[in-house]
């Protein structure tokens, strides 16, 4: 395993940059950050919610429905509790509920029909920063880093805006009981305690997704 370094920023938006390789990930601009949802806006100029939006359900706990508020209605819709084999998934064996995730949701994106991206994404909030970065480095000794996310490639990589750091992000392709090129990505937000997965069979189209999920 090769850790991949923090990229340097371009204006409106960050890199993503693999050790050793000079491809990197521009993030466009567009969308709110994955680290903070939406800001709040004035009630008179509050923008409507994309149709379709629901709030997260009952079943949702605090804990769950504030990890969901994070995400930001333009952005997924239909939270509910994550699935213990959800909370787990690849890239790499993660750490799961009473293991360091005090919260997990799955939720459906805002993906429309032909849109390259994933139909949904799993979020989980950690008790604290020590167990965050414990599951993010779990993840990444699994990984068999040979290139670089954008490129569709298995790699252990940062990524942040301008000189700052925002978190770990992880690619890896995950065959095993998954359809067949199933690529997989696993980003940390560091100031959130919190941590995200999507898959899908469509490795650009799942990366041009994540750059317009996490522009600020």
């Amino acid at each position: 395993m090769r850790r991949g370094t923090v990229a340097a920023v371009a204006a409106g938006g960050a890199l993503v940059v693999a050790a050793a390789v000079t491809i990197t990930v521009l993030l466009t601009t567009g969308g709110g950050s994955a680290a903070g949802g939406t800001r709040p806006a004035d009630s008179a100029t509050q923008a409507a919610p994309p149709v379709g939006f629901t709030s997260p359900p009952d079943g949702l706990t605090p804990a769950q429905r504030a990890l969901a508020g994070t995400l930001g209605p333009l952005k997924v819709h239909d939270c509910a509790p994550a699935p213990a084999e959800r909370v787990t998934e690849p890239p790499g064996p993660g750490l799961g509920l009473g293991q360091g995730v005090d919260a997990a949701v799955r939720c459906a994106t805002n993906v429309l029909a032909g849109e390259p991206g994933p139909a949904e994404l799993v979020a989980r909030h950690y008790r604290d920063a020590a167990a965050l970065k414990a599951d993010a480095d779990r993840r990444a000794a699994a990984i068999d880093d040979v290139g670089s996310c954008s490129a569709g490639q298995p790699s252990t990589e940062t990524w942040g805006r301008s000189t700052r750091q925002l978190g770990v992000f992880l690619c890896d392709h995950v065959p095993a009981g998954t359809p067949a090129g199933t690529f997989a990505i696993f980003w940390t937000v560091t100031a959130d305690q919190t941590a995200l997965t999507a898959s899908g069979t469509d490795a650009a189209g799942l990366i041009a997704w994540w750059r317009g999920f996490t522009a600020p």
